[in-house]
């Protein structure tokens, strides 16, 4: 890789919200078409069409707002996590996702030493795999896209090396979820 060339990346998964709304395609969708839910799935994820039409029944019956899809996951694998967090001031929790290379410290720092750990009887972390795979019921979605423009929270997301954290595996950029 040569250093004196400009590197690349997208911004991140969260861009398409903006899009969507920049260019009123849900409103569209779910005014003009009658449109009721929408799929959003990651295009390297060639089974994520065996388990949408599911996912889609299962969030038309409980009559979700949002449903995303997990898979199993090692501790420590290299794929976001689906956590439960509490916020200690207000008391209100959140399943969010968590980038793998920021649940180990989360974990440590929130009381749990060993961090991020396979539970022994699954042999898996207790924290699901995020595969990106995303269903949203069109009414309520098009009411929080006008409420947030699109937008979403950046972040800056490093992935270092080693455990010293002073060397980047590759180069750092700003990302949205």
């Amino acid at each position: 890789s040569d250093p004196s060339k400009v590197v690349t990346k997208p911004h991140g998964h969260g861009d398409i919200h903006a899009l969507l709304h920049q260019n009123e395609v849900a409103k569209k969708w779910k005014e003009e078409m009658g449109i009721e839910w929408m799929c959003l799935f990651q295009d390297t994820n060639g089974l994520a069409f065996h388990t949408l039409p599911v996912m889609l029944g299962v969030s038309s019956k409980l009559d979700l707002i949002m449903n995303s899809l997990a898979v199993p996951r090692k501790a420590k694998q290299a794929i976001g996590a689906v956590t439960k967090l509490k916020n200690t001031k207000t008391g209100e929790y959140r399943t969010i996702n968590v980038e793998y290379n920021q649940l180990d410290p989360l974990l440590r720092a929130s009381g749990f030493k060993d961090g991020d750990v396979n539970d022994k009887k699954t042999g898996f972390s207790p924290y699901p795999g995020n595969i990106n795979q995303l269903v949203f019921k069109l009414e309520d979605y098009v009411e929080l896209l006008e409420a947030t423009s699109g937008l979403m929270p950046e972040f800056v997301n490093p992935k270092y090396k080693d455990d010293k954290k002073t060397i980047f595996k590759k180069p750092t950029r700003l990302e949205c979820m």
